[in-house]
């Protein structure tokens, strides 16, 4: 006989680090949740940012955390609470830094609660019920955005997967055989100059080159140029390349740039009959942020006492243009108030879903335990986080729950411009008084003597490295305003805490700070190359 095997669980320096196989001490975990949050520094003021003090990290980079025997659960609480030092507060109401909202403490729950069973959602047999939760999303997305009742697609890791995925499919739709013969040619995706940067990196990750990014010029009312688009378009078919993607903006993070899909769709048409293409030229929305405009209750938003209900409306009509594109994305960290990340890719034909992966392919019936996403997801393995948390958040908000947030969102901003027009105007412009969003671009002036570029600079490097750090504010590096680059001030604010006195402390330490810059300067007139930022 040999020895017995005992459980490891069992032994009393493991009794409390897992899940009972019975599930009977989940208060083990909330515990232990309690202990980390216990533990962090700065819980209880409405700091901006949990200070921490600044490092190389040639100085700090270590394998030391790493023991014989492992550490006591003090050590651990320790080692771990530093770790949270120098991050944003999100929810805090002094923050108005970008666009990442405070998570709801149900999408928190469920999806720390899809952590502690790990389910792999590559394959619905392990994943359960989780890929025909993510089914049901894209299907919600498809029928509200695209239009179409055989949409399908994939939940990823953010708002860069979802431009892989479109360009990939892009790839896939004007020359299918590249995915075993490799990539042959000239290859052209088509973006405006507000597209998110990060295209560029997803035009070399598919092995297209960023050369590849055709950028197109924008109108004054922020769409692309449709007479240069099509000029361009019809240059590079004319050339030899194949056109792999045409994106279009769904509602960028600053003027909130929205093209018409609708139009894009038109000039499509037309260079695929002059031209007798042998595919239809793919279009992806890139409505990561702009999603939620299209989700909100119209009649609710005409029935708002809010004088900026009239924007969302109209930015709810223009999305609507949306449902010509061939594919969407969508984040629900940014506008679905979910922890990151919570991402889909939604194609308006599931055919197009082929176009994706291909090199395995699986039996899939329509029956439980052969759905097998991860022939077609660059990921094999795959979190339910994000599908259980935007599926909680859109359980919990439903139309009203968002639609009351946007309204809610404009109105900190209606009050943020009273407050500067009225009692900040000797320090504060406001650039972009056109935008539909609710971001604030604003020039510093002091004393009569404007801002310059390394003033905003170091005015960011101040509030960002500051020990006490009472606000988050970031910045433009370039808002094209009379037709010139600015630098200028930018304001995002996304928590649900914020008040009139919250904005009042706002502006008021910003412009303490904006005149410490101008003070520094008078006093440092000669040694113009030194960046200030106070230790």
């Amino acid at each position: 006989m040999g020895n017995k095997l005992y459980p490891l669980s069992c032994d009393q320096r493991f009794k409390s680090h897992f899940f009972a196989a019975d599930e009977s001490n989940l208060n083990e975990l909330i515990k232990k949740i309690r202990l980390f949050h216990d533990a962090l520094e700065h819980k209880n003021d409405n700091l901006g940012k949990r200070p921490t003090e600044i490092f190389r990290y040639n100085d700090m980079v270590s394998p030391d955390f790493f023991t014989k025997r492992g550490r006591t659960p003090l050590q651990v609480t320790n080692e771990i609470k530093q770790i949270f030092d120098g991050t944003i507060k999100w929810h805090s109401p002094k923050t108005a830094f970008n666009i990442t909202s405070t998570p709801l403490l149900e999408t928190v729950a469920a999806s720390t609660l899809t952590n502690l069973l790990n389910p792999n959602c590559l394959w619905d047999l392990p994943g359960g019920k989780f890929v025909l939760a993510e089914k049901n999303i894209i299907k919600l997305l498809g029928n509200r955005i695209l239009k179409s009742n055989s949409s399908d697609g994939l939940s990823t890791f953010g708002g860069k997967g979802t431009l892989l995925y479109a360009v990939k499919t892009g790839l896939g739709n004007c020359d299918p055989e590249h995915k075993k013969r490799g990539l042959h040619g000239k290859y052209v995706v088509a973006v405006s100059y507000a597209t998110h940067f990060c295209v560029a990196d997803v035009c070399d990750y598919v092995g297209i080159g960023s050369n590849s990014l055709l950028k197109i010029p924008l109108l004054p009312t922020g769409e692309m140029n449709y007479e240069i688009l099509e000029t361009a378009l019809d240059k590079a078919i004319s050339a030899g390349a194949k056109i792999a993607t045409v994106i279009c903006n769904g509602g960028t993070t600053i003027d909130f740039c929205v093209d018409n899909a609708k139009k894009i769709r038109k000039i499509t048409n037309a260079l695929e009959k002059k031209y007798n293409l042998p595919y239809k030229i793919h279009l992806h929305g890139d409505t990561v942020f702009g999603w939620a405009w299209l989700f909100t209750d119209e009649v609710r938003l005409m029935e708002s006492d809010c004088p900026s209900a009239s924007k969302l409306l109209k930015i709810r009509k223009m999305l609507s243009n949306m449902s010509a594109a061939d594919s969407i994305g969508v984040d629900f960290h940014k506008m679905g108030l979910c922890p990151h990340n919570s991402s889909f890719f939604v194609v308006k034909n599931n055919q197009k879903l082929n176009f994706l992966g291909g090199n395995v392919t699986a039996v899939d019936d329509g029956v439980y335990g052969n759905k097998h996403l991860h022939y077609n997801s660059i990921e094999n393995s795959k979190s339910g986080t994000g599908i259980i948390s935007a599926y909680t958040a859109l359980c919990t908000l439903g139309e009203y729950g968002i639609t009351d947030y946007l309204i809610y969102l404009m109105k900190v901003k209606e009050k943020y411009v009273e407050l500067i027009n009225n009692r900040f105007a000797h320090i504060f412009t406001i650039l972009n008084y056109k935008s539909l969003g609710f971001e604030i671009v604003m020039t510093a002036t002091v004393d009569g003597q404007p801002f310059e570029k390394e003033d905003y600079i170091n005015l960011c490097n101040n509030i960002w490295y500051a020990k006490d750090c009472p606000i988050m504010t970031s910045q433009v590096l370039r808002y094209f305003s009379g037709g010139k680059p600015h630098h200028a001030i930018l304001l995002y604010s996304m928590s649900p805490h914020v008040s009139e006195k919250d904005c009042e402390f706002l502006l008021t330490r910003l412009e303490k700070e904006c005149r410490k810059i101008v003070d520094h300067k008078k006093k440092n007139s000669k040694d113009t190359n030194h960046l200030f930022v106070p230790k």
